[in-house]
């Protein structure tokens, strides 16, 4: 009962709005508020006395910052993204060892996949998708993080913004608390600042912006480590923090982006944090404080680059393409690969090069990057070469020393280089090369054998799927004027089944170099003298890029028909 009568009479004081400082000097409620809550005893029955004083005298023991995580439990916690998140093993292994430094016990996993957006991260029949569920049924989470691709803020905000709430909403039921992982700019002379005319800053205050967007639409926290990122690289200009490819953290990189992360998840100054990792302490030193600022000291957004989220949505498209006989092959075929046959000599002296059609000649000789006159785009059309395209626009040879993408596609080399990059114009046409407003295909793709063959397969070898064909169509023709479709070739990547890598291609003819990905379809045996590939979706990591190809080599398996 005295303990009642003293928890009562303190809270009297309370209410009466006065508390004592060391100091002698006073306080008002409204400031005490922010540090302990009050406790409302007046409906406490007289039974529960000793509980109501124990919730008194704890609020008196309470940390000075609430916004600093408790120490005293587990934190379950799980990053969602793509490369930009497990590069160096981020999560597993750079956040976790400064968790644990700060004296935090954590339990933290991933599922990411490289260049992966989060709108399908929320899609339960994604592969991210399905192991974020299988996390989220396996065990309670306290925080998950997530990592938007690179280019989509800035580029196709109406695609993030949408993903960020439908997997808020996932996150939410599940009891978690969401934190958004902002990333940074391209490192200056990255080809992607180029093509939009960004520089790294530019591309920094973008992405942060839409993080800064729907963050406050939808009252998530954001770990701006793309403005520590900017603040280290404009201002220590010896720490290197990007991956030689200007774009992906180095190991120094992502320690900032745990840093940042951390602080913003925990409430606690970085530079209090003993772990340096394998850094020297002065590194350190910067990279922690560069986190704190952008924490606890977030540069305003310049207005400019200011936007608002709200009541812009993404809507799924449709493409037309019916994929549902698709048979996507998961080893390479035994039969010849014959796309690939001796033919005249290249640069190097190699005498491989692609199918000759019936000119006797690979491809059109054509090229330019800037764009194509209509005497060029009908030469690179013309089907008698062993391959053509109807639809380019303009191309951009990755080669060194070799300047004609197009017969990139079959010239029997798909290793590390000599790859085909095309953009498409910006017509639409029919599966016969015409103009045609009502048809899908943006680019039409023709193989000409020189004589009937057999099909076994067809399918393309590339650096990854993302930057080969997203949705297309393949067809055959014996004359090269009627076409028939092979529903078993037909695929579409973007919104319908997933494709898959066959494996490893056989050596090339060039220097027995392998690719990292074959995709091969299944064209059961039908025959013709002609493939025609009726492409809807170019390379599909971003729909920015849906007007291009960034393939190195068009594969066929089959034989001639005597």
């Amino acid at each position: 009962m005295k303990k009642l009568t003293a928890a009562l009479l303190l809270l009297s004081m309370l209410l009466a709005g006065v508390a004592c400082t060391g100091e002698g000097e006073t306080t008002t409620l409204a400031d005490e508020t922010t540090k302990a809550p009050v406790v409302d005893v007046t409906e406490a029955p007289a039974t529960e006395s000793a509980e109501t004083t124990a919730v008194i005298e704890d609020t008196t023991a309470a940390p000075a910052d609430e916004n600093v995580l408790d120490k005293s439990k587990t934190y379950n916690i799980l990053f969602v993204g793509n490369s930009y998140t497990h590069y160096n093993d981020m999560p597993e292994q750079i956040f976790a060892k400064i968790i644990k430094a700060a004296g935090y016990k954590a339990n933290v996993v991933r599922a990411t996949k490289g260049s992966h957006y989060l709108i399908d991260a929320a899609k339960s029949d994604d592969e991210v998708g399905a192991k974020v569920e299988s996390y989220f049924a396996a065990r309670n989470y306290d925080f998950v993080i997530l990592q938007e691709q690179s280019t989509c803020p800035a580029l196709l905000p109406d695609k993030f913004y949408t993903g960020v709430r439908n997997l808020t909403a996932k996150i939410k039921a599940e009891g978690a608390t969401p934190i958004l992982y902002g990333t940074w700019g391209r490192k200056t002379g990255h080809s992607v600042l180029t093509e939009h005319g960004w520089t790294n800053e530019s591309m920094t205050w973008l992405i942060s912006a839409a993080y800064e967007a729907i963050g406050a639409e939808l009252g998530i926290d954001v770990a701006y480590a793309g403005l520590a990122f900017y603040d280290v690289f404009t201002n220590n200009k010896n720490i290197e923090i990007y991956n030689e490819d200007k774009t992906h953290p180095n190991a120094t990189g992502s320690y900032l982006a745990a840093m940042t992360i951390f602080a913003k998840m925990t409430g606690i100054d970085p530079t209090t944090v003993d772990y340096n990792a394998n850094l020297t302490d002065d590194t350190a030193s910067i990279l922690k404080e560069a986190a704190r600022k952008a924490v606890f000291e977030t540069p305003a957004i310049p207005e400019k680059y200011k936007t608002s989220s709200v009541g812009v949505e993404y809507v799924e498209k449709t493409y037309g393409v019916d994929a549902s006989a698709m048979k996507n092959l998961t080893s390479i075929p035994k039969s010849e690969l014959i796309s690939v046959l001796k033919g005249g000599t290249y640069p190097n002296g190699k005498s491989f090069s692609g199918i000759l059609g019936t000119k006797g000649a690979v491809a059109s000789l054509e090229y330019s990057t800037t764009g194509l006159t209509d005497a060029q785009k009908a030469d690179i059309a013309d089907i008698g070469y062993g391959v053509s395209v109807i639809g380019i626009e303009k191309m951009d040879s990755a080669s060194k020393g070799y300047a004609t993408a197009i017969e990139n596609l079959v010239n029997g080399h798909w290793g590390s280089s000599f790859m085909a990059c095309f953009q498409f114009d910006d017509k639409t046409y029919n599966i016969k090369g015409e103009v045609d407003a009502n048809s899908n295909y943006s680019c039409l793709i023709t193989l000409n054998f020189g004589s009937k063959h057999k099909f076994d397969a067809f399918g393309f070898s590339s650096g990854s799927l993302e930057g080969f064909p997203g949705v297309a169509e393949v067809f055959v023709s014996d004359d090269g004027v009627n076409w028939t479709r092979v529903p078993s070739a037909c695929w579409d990547n973007v919104t319908g089944t997933k494709l898959v890598n066959a494996g490893t291609t056989p050596g090339d003819p060039w220097n027995s170099n392998t690719s990292k990905v074959t995709c091969l379809f299944d064209m059961e045996g039908v025959s013709g003298q002609y493939i025609r590939v009726g492409i809807v979706v170019g390379r599909n990591d971003a729909e920015n890029k849906y007007n291009t190809i960034n393939t190195r080599e068009i594969l066929v398996y089959g034989e001639k028909v005597n």
